[in-house]
């Protein structure tokens, strides 16, 4: 006679009844396909995409976006500020050094 299977103790942690276990050999089997585990993981996926979408359109997901693109914006604008000021200064450097290398041509 063949050992029919049983369901783990426990699964994910979780405790199983022993009633459960021993009844649930067949699903258990039936989950442990490849093929139901992708389908299942599918419908895990679309789910939590749904929730996701849900909570996106949420008033205060929508002003934690505002706030964080305002942020953001004035971090890029300090930053370009920072960057041209930089820039200037170097240009006004080499400048600088074009005229004083100049004048030390023209003093030969």
């Amino acid at each position: 006679m063949a050992k029919t299977k049983k369901l783990p103790k426990r699964i994910g942690g979780v405790k199983i009844p022993k009633k459960l276990r021993k009844r649930g050999a067949a699903i258990y089997e039936l989950v442990n396909q490849p093929m139901v585990r992708t389908v299942a993981a599918n419908v895990v996926a679309a789910g939590l995409l749904a929730a996701a979408d849900a909570l996106a359109k949420s008033k205060p997901a929508k002003k934690a976006g505002k706030k964080a693109r305002r942020a953001a914006k004035e971090a890029s604008e300090a930053t370009a500020d920072t960057a041209s000021h930089g820039a200037i200064e170097v240009g006004n450097v080499l400048a600088f050094a074009a005229r004083q290398a100049a004048k030390a041509i023209k003093s030969r």
